[in-house]
């Protein structure tokens, strides 16, 4: 019986917050083109731990939205061989997007293609903004903004899950001032349904025995 993260200290516990480019809006049709990860430990600042460009194995599309083209991915792993760092950089981590059920669509769908068919407990940045009195949902630019956050870059993994990084640490702030202490506390702030996914358990990179990548293919280094 898995026993979900409802009585784990929110402060205490490692948030791996995700971004995918895909080449469109349809996990299965569409496929992942880039992925970044940023790490939020106890205590710690927002840290990038995976970012690289994913060869989708077909043609490139929505390339007026993120700028990536089928040449940028030429040479980029599959999500396939990048699976393991995927597992590893999130493991023992909750789990975060901006728009997470656009997000977790795909990691879902990408993570099945390698035998892994368990998500890991998740939440929405952008449901958590109004739920902690902040504002209405509204896109990732507009909330930095109004959390005093530079944004650059739209549409470039690393940049907006930096930004989503920063935005939680925000968050994080307000959760310790309305006095809420554990992930069951704050599901009783609203019913959607990613709180379905606290009964999960933290995900565990070292039961799946898929082969580690380091053939990395990063858009941050050329703008570095």
């Amino acid at each position: 019986m898995e026993s979900g993260i409802n009585q784990l200290l929110i402060a205490q516990t490692p948030v791996a917050i995700i971004d995918f480019e895909t080449t469109g809006l349809t996990a299965g049709l569409d496929r992942v083109v880039e992925v970044s990860v940023v790490r939020v430990d106890p205590d710690q600042k927002p840290r990038l731990v995976l970012d690289t460009l994913v060869n989708p194995n077909r043609p490139m599309g929505a390339t007026e939205i993120h700028g990536i083209t089928d040449a940028d991915v030429q040479q980029a792993p599959k999500f396939s061989d990048i699976a393991d760092e995927v597992l590893a950089v999130t493991a023992g981590c909750v789990v975060a997007a901006y728009n997470v059920y656009f997000d977790i669509q795909f990691l879902a769908f990408e993570l099945g293609l390698s035998g892994v068919n368990q998500l890991p407990p998740h939440f929405c940045l952008m449901y958590l903004r109004p739920m902690l009195g902040l504002g209405g949902r509204c896109k990732l630019g507009e909330a930095c903004k109004n959390a005093g956050i530079e944004r650059n870059a739209a549409h470039m993994a690393s940049a907006d899950a930096m930004s989503s990084g920063e935005l939680f640490v925000k968050y994080l702030a307000k959760i310790d001032l309305m006095g809420i202490n554990t992930y069951g506390e704050l599901a009783k702030l609203g019913k959607y349904r990613f709180f379905k996914s606290f009964r999960h358990t933290l995900p565990n990179a070292s039961v799946h025995g898929l082969t580690a990548c380091k053939a990395f293919v990063s858009r941050t280094d050329r703008t570095a």
